[in-house]
């Protein structure tokens, strides 16, 4: 009963809020909680909410993929990016005998220094700016079915500037008991601002996610495919008050013409592939046809929304490393090192 509660609001969230949340790309505060903040996930194609493969970090993704079997993981992730960009990130798990399983992370992004200038030019302090996420997260299981909340504290800064909100998100798993296979569904970022800046009129990053993951009884793949945005139907960027009287295009994006259906279909779609080599070694690929249609070049494709990465595991820590190329030229690293706090308390003892 409580399982159909769950998975039936769920459903009804997503269909009353669709119409209140209808703005494209780069009209939304706090973008960054729409950036892949861990290896995993990076590898995977930066959008992932159902890989059941043990991973405390991937309740940042859907708070159901949090199990009691991660009680004592921690994990530490740092991902530089361009210009001295950074993000880190740590997140642990524990599990409480009469509460259940909960996890904790904190989130950084640092975006450095800049000269500050007055409106004449002239220069005056250097400044800053950064945002970070401070979440806890629970889930419950209920048969095949999991269901979890997470809910963080998020802020930003810019030159002594600040604003923040309280958002929720609600996840929905499900886990075959005999099959690798799992289904994901999350509601991201629903909240409200705490402060804003004075001329802030973006909305929160609201989303919808859908997944699944499958592997294959014998075979050394897992496979992986990821719908997000499921609110609203076309991503692209297409002004058509750009388009002159005689329907010729003046200027729209880096392509000259409107984006196809093929397109505005696809820009959904996040693909992600792991080659399972043995327990203690995995390779991870993944393709998003909206990060490479968004930020690709003019007449340069490139090599743009796809990602690369490696795991391996050891006897006390596990190390990942991923890849993420956002445009010809330009990739974002991630390395992602993680343990579990109870090994070592049971070799001490």
């Amino acid at each position: 009963m409580i399982r159909q509660k769950v998975i039936a609001s769920l459903f009804f969230i997503c269909l009353t809020i669709t119409t209140a949340y209808s703005q494209i790309g780069g009209l939304r505060a706090f973008e960054f909680l729409e950036t892949p903040n861990h290896a995993r996930v990076a590898g995977l194609g930066t959008v992932n909410v159902s890989s059941n493969a043990g991973d405390v970090n991937m309740v940042w993704q859907n708070p159901a993929l949090l199990n009691s079997d991660m009680d004592g993981q921690i994990s530490f992730s740092l991902n530089p990016y361009f210009a001295d960009i950074y993000n880190s990130q740590i997140t642990y798990a524990q599990d409480f005998e009469n509460l259940g399983i909960f996890s904790l992370g904190v989130s950084y992004l640092n975006y450095g220094q800049f000269e500050g200038n007055d409106n004449t030019g002239a220069a005056t302090e250097d400044f800053s700016a950064s945002d970070y996420a401070i979440q806890i997260s629970h889930s419950r299981e209920d048969g095949a079915f999991r269901y979890g909340a997470s809910v963080k504290f998020v802020a930003n800064q810019i030159s002594g500037f600040n604003q923040s909100a309280l958002l929720a998100d609600l996840g929905g798993a499900f886990i075959h008991p005999e099959k690798e296979l799992s289904f994901g569904l999350v509601i991201k970022n629903l909240g409200f601002f705490t402060s804003k800046y004075v001329e802030e009129e973006r909305n929160l990053p609201f989303d919808v996610q859908l997944g699944g993951t499958y592997k294959p009884e014998f075979m050394p793949f897992r496979f992986s495919i990821t719908l997000n945005r499921l609110y609203q139907y076309d991503l692209s960027y297409f002004d058509e008050s750009l388009i002159s009287e005689d329907n010729n295009v003046v200027f729209t994006d880096v392509s000259n013409n409107p984006p196809s259906t093929f397109d505005k279909i696809f820009q959904h779609v996040t693909i992600g592939t792991e080659v399972v080599l043995g327990k203690n070694v995995n390779l991870r690929a993944g393709y998003n046809h909206l990060l490479r249609q968004s930020l690709k070049a003019e007449q340069v494709g490139g090599a743009g929304g796809f990602t690369f990465g490696v795991y391996f595991q050891t006897k006390k820590f596990n190390l990942a490393y991923s890849n993420a190329i956002y445009q010809a030229g330009g990739f974002a690293h991630f390395i992602t090192l993680g343990s579990n706090l109870k090994e070592f308390v049971k070799k001490k003892s």
